[in-house]
């Protein structure tokens, strides 16, 4: 589907260009930037699509998330079933901070369960990664 949209943003893009550059196709002015600007529109909104599907964000998240876990529970091995002090907690907190996430209960399914384990509690600190990763966890 993605590379359908990419194939006749492009070409809508094309006759947009051409149009312009007075190879005319038998369109005016605004037929052809309104192909042009169609065309970049579903070109731009594939690529964001690819993008957004990829394992860079809220999957990359979720594989943080587990890797700090296991790097707390590995540190505290003496804590993992009774953490009075909650170092692991503490551990998995720092260690998602130092990665680049910050701790949100933003999330529906954070504020049912606020655990330092619960990837949703978490968001990039990067405006882009952030909106991106806002986006896929809207549908979780």
């Amino acid at each position: 589907m993605i590379l359908v949209l990419v194939f006749v943003g492009v070409a809508l893009a094309t006759f947009g260009v051409l149009s312009l550059l007075d190879v005319q196709f038998r369109a005016s002015k605004v037929t052809a930037v309104t192909a042009f600007l169609g065309g970049m529109g579903m070109v731009v909104g594939a690529e964001a699509g690819l993008i957004g599907s990829s394992s860079s964000f809220y999957k990359a998240q979720q594989i943080q998330t587990s890797a700090c876990e296991l790097d707390g529970e590995s540190a505290y091995p003496e804590n993992r079933r009774f953490d009075a002090n909650q170092l692991i907690r503490k551990y998995i907190l720092g260690c998602m901070a130092r990665s680049g996430y910050a701790w949100t209960t933003d999330h529906e399914h954070c504020k049912e369960a606020p655990l330092a384990t619960n990837p949703l509690c978490y968001l990039p600190t990067g405006l882009f990664d952030r909106a991106v990763t806002r986006v896929q966890v809207a549908f979780e």
